[in-house]
């Protein structure tokens, strides 16, 4: 039996490329907050990828404030690891964060900045 070369798209959300500022509040249990400064590289209404220094399991409970524009507030959400990667040879992680409280003016924030990234 051959397999095609099309795979099945799970993502519910568009993504684009990001370069935003992302602050995280490493939520771990038993143990004080720690925050964690990065960029996103791909960010949609449901969730971002971003590269850490830092390792996160997969579970992990973020507060995640997104930093769009200077003269505007951050988009304040929870966010929870799904999945991930080490880079090879390197002590870099790739990230995957789904948002998990994210109001209707946040996402409606993000879905115009998406739209206007795609335009």
């Amino acid at each position: 039996m051959a397999l095609s070369g099309a795979v099945s798209e799970r993502r519910k959300f568009v993504r684009v490329y990001s370069d935003f500022p992302v602050q995280l509040r490493y939520m771990k249990p038993n143990a004080p907050i720690q925050v964690h400064n990065s960029l996103s590289q791909d960010l949609s209404e449901g969730g971002m990828q971003l590269s850490s220094f830092y390792f996160y399991p997969v579970h992990s409970k973020m507060m995640v404030e997104l930093f769009l524009n200077k003269d505007v507030a951050p988009i304040k959400t929870v966010g929870k690891v799904v999945w991930v990667e080490q880079l090879p040879y390197q002590d870099i992680f790739k990230v995957g964060i789904k948002f998990s409280e994210l109001s209707d003016f946040n996402q409606t924030c993000l879905r115009e900045l998406i739209i206007n990234k795609i335009d």
